[in-house]
């Protein structure tokens, strides 16, 4: 069994250094509490990621884990100055992906049910409830924050650590990795509203008809007539060239000693480079290995490539649940392309 890595630093300590990284002044003591700190929500994710997969098993269901990238959590301290880093509720995250919203729904309230001591944080609060209530950019899923709890002496020292739990349909996750990719291959970054308003709105609009196309629900743009929003997206293309740039990326698989515990790298690339930007995948078998490089690598590569940590039980889930890592806005391509080319009603 791993080592698991226990908090060593007072949600103050942890805190204050992260509003020296909002400031800019940060110095290295800060770094390392920020990253132990992050360090220590591993063990949180994986009891979660143990529970949900024994939840999920023999279902049509995928579950992923990863701990939120060090350049991402900078950017959201940085975005949000007031925001307390020891109270950040998804430094640690599951995703779990459904075949339709049905099983969704139905797989969290049995989740809801749970006897465990673990604390809902969002009992009474709907607000990250994206699919009843999208975001305003069109991301729809849903997402609850669990503080972690225990009985056992074992778990003591990582009670009151948070993580969150994404839920999203295979179509919502599809619109959710294309507007990472984007970020990926383009100087925008429409996943934080970032860069050219085009690109924004071009997948607010993709998510407004992915709703109501394939699931039969709104999303960001319920009041607006759906033949406008294609002739929109339409438009939106030919200005943002994004599909495009989509098509010709080449989603290469790799060939790899899968193990649960990997590295995912992907270098940055300018949408205006034609060579493929491969995908570099590194494996470990022990998480505190896997996490000693993930923090080294992150530093050596910073403003050079997206680097993540993932777990997952397989490869195929791997590749299904992190899917913007390996470039593949295939079935969003796909879906987008159905719907431009239906016939007029």
């Amino acid at each position: 069994m791993a080592n698991f890595v226990e908090p060593a630093y007072s949600k103050s300590q942890v805190t204050r250094a992260g509003q020296r990284i909002a400031q800019n002044i940060a110095e290295v003591q800060d770094l390392v509490t920020i990253e132990t700190w992050r360090a220590s929500h591993a063990w949180v994710i994986n009891t979660f990621q143990a529970n949900l997969r024994r939840r999920s098993r023999g279902l049509d269901i995928v579950v992923g884990t990863r701990l939120k990238r060090r350049a991402t959590i900078f950017n959201k301290l940085r975005r949000f100055p007031q925001m307390q880093l020891a109270r950040m509720h998804d430094v640690a995250g599951c995703r779990v992906i459904f075949s339709d919203v049905d099983s969704l729904i139905s797989f969290r309230q049995d989740m809801h049910k749970a006897r465990f001591s673990h604390v809902r944080k969002n009992v009474a609060d709907e607000r990250w409830n994206y699919i009843q209530n999208p975001k305003v950019d069109g991301y729809r899923g849903i997402h609850d924050v669990y503080e972690y709890d225990t009985r056992s002496a074992q778990g003591r020292p990582w009670k009151g650590l948070s993580i969150e739990i994404q839920y999203r349909t295979l179509l919502q996750h599809s619109w959710a990795t294309a507007v990472e990719v984007a970020g990926l291959l383009t100087h925008n970054n429409p996943k934080f509203g970032q860069g050219e308003p085009a690109f924004i709105e071009f997948f607010g609009v993709a998510s407004e008809l992915l709703a109501r196309r394939f699931e039969g629900m709104t999303s960001c743009l319920p009041d607006q007539d759906y033949e406008a929003l294609k002739d929109r997206l339409i438009k939106l293309e030919a200005e943002t060239r994004i599909l495009q740039l989509f098509r010709r990326v080449n989603s290469k698989v790799v060939d790899i000693d899968f193990k649960m515990n990997n590295i995912l790298m992907f270098p940055f690339v300018s949408a205006n480079i034609e060579n493929e930007s491969e995908l570099e995948v590194y494996t470990y078998s022990n998480l505190n290995f896997a996490i000693a490089s993930y923090n080294k690598m992150e530093k050596d590569f910073e403003g050079k490539a997206d680097i993540v940590l993932v777990r997952a039980d397989n490869f195929e889930n791997m590749r299904i649940t992190f899917r913007n890592y390996f470039a593949d806005t295939t079935e969003f391509v796909s879906h987008i392309d159905s719907i431009l080319t239906e016939p007029i009603n």
